[in-house]
């Protein structure tokens, strides 16, 4: 059986990864949680630290990077990403990302 993970940001506090269960649906995990180095769920963190810092709690919509160059930097760190934990988890997991999800979310 193969572990389905989706990398998909969320506002505040969540670690950006998601398992995905026999009924599609999402359930927040963390790096650590399935293996994951150390560096690597540092620099996932790291990753999502920098999205966190674009939320706009006064007006959740309007939340978004400062340009083009912030945003297809932050998206090209999130490939490179799922890259790596693909690496480290093996073949055994099916790892897809959802880089665009978050925009038009409420926080929760």
């Amino acid at each position: 059986m193969t572990d389905k993970l989706v990398i998909a940001p969320e506002w505040l506090g969540r670690s950006g990864l998601w398992l995905i269960d026999a009924k599609g649906k999402r359930k927040p995990v963390d790096g650590e949680d399935i293996g994951l180095s150390d560096a690597l769920a540092d620099r996932l963190e790291s990753w999502m630290d920098s999205f966190d810092a674009i939320y706009d709690e006064t007006n959740e919509a309007a939340s978004d990077f400062g340009n083009a160059v912030e945003r297809l930097a932050w998206e090209a760190e999130g490939a490179a990403l799922a890259e790596a934990i693909i690496g480290e988890l093996g073949s055994d997991w099916d790892v897809t990302q959802d880089l665009n999800g978050w925009r038009g979310k409420v926080a929760k």
